[in-house]
């Protein structure tokens, strides 16, 4: 066990327990606070002054988002529509925009009212605004894929949602997901100072194995894992300028900043992109028929 504060954004100093179950090697939050919202600021979304989203002018959000719409057409079965798809947590849309481009039928779960108001007036996409994935996702039909983007580790029932998402998906249909890595080199060296712990909005950190056998036992097959897609690679790059940065998630980085992490990067990649040690995990999973 060890505790942890809000590094990333200091919006207190309390301190955080976290543990890690002896079983599934899951990292939890022992006791989440109950009043979880207060810890993401109105800056947590991303928007410019003209009402767009920053992704509009940032070609990483667009690059990881494009590779996971090829990655999902990859996995389609061919001859079929990409037909419906849910993405839980869509934030300000940077995928979900993306999905709906390549032919989904996108409706979008997400908490801040802002970004399901820019979804629905500026792209037109069906967006849920709530908190809880499981009754927001209750009413809903089947869907081809259902998306969770960096999105179990703010949840207080992953598995919960895991399971009923798991029902949602259409036979022979895609559940996609990302989730910070536990198992991760830089967990390892960094500890309470790295950048993914994100205290206290991360609740749960799954590694890829418990992922891989809670989404077996719920009828589904693994398709992928990777730590080096576009998501991966830049979320290995933003540990290490949170690492060297006082609160990572405010402000501009500094270019020093940036070209020393960027070193560290290039200097630790022959450890950092092999054996699934990179920051992040992207998992995509089979409903069977």
């Amino acid at each position: 066990m060890f505790d942890a504060w809000d590094r990333n954004r200091e919006s207190t100093r309390e301190r955080f327990a976290y543990a890690r179950c002896a079983d599934c090697g899951t990292v939890f939050l022992v006791d989440p606070p109950s009043d979880l919202a207060r810890y993401y600021a109105d800056d947590y979304y991303e928007f410019g002054p003209d009402g767009e989203p920053a992704w509009k002018g940032d070609p990483l959000p667009l690059r990881a988002a494009a590779y996971r719409v090829e990655l999902l057409h990859a996995h389609t079965e061919q001859g079929r529509e990409p037909g419906r798809l849910i993405e839980i947590g869509a934030g300000t849309g940077a995928f979900a925009v993306s999905a709906q481009k390549a032919g989904f039928q996108v409706s979008a779960i997400e908490m801040s009212e802002r970004c399901c108001r820019y979804l629905r007036e500026r792209e037109g996409i069906d967006a849920i605004c709530s908190d809880r994935p499981l009754e927001a996702i209750a009413p809903l039909p089947p869907a081809r894929v259902i998306a969770l983007w960096h999105v179990l580790e703010h949840l207080p029932n992953p598995a919960e949602v895991l399971a009923q998402v798991a029902e949602k998906v259409e036979p022979g249909g895609l559940l996609a997901i990302a989730v910070p890595n536990p198992r991760s080199l830089q967990f390892r060296l960094l500890r309470t100072r790295w950048v993914h712990l994100d205290a206290p909005r991360h609740l749960c950190l799954m590694p890829p194995s418990a992922l891989i056998d809670r989404g077996r036992a719920l009828g589904l097959t693994d398709l992928t894992l990777s730590t080096n897609d576009p998501d991966g690679l830049e979320c290995n790059f933003f540990g290490w300028v949170g690492a060297l940065r006082r609160h990572p998630a405010v402000g501009r980085t500094p270019d020093l900043v940036s070209h020393s992490a960027r070193a560290i990067e290039r200097a630790i990649a022959p450890l950092e992109r092999t054996g699934g040690r990179g920051s992040a995990v992207t998992l995509l999973l089979r409903k069977e028929a």
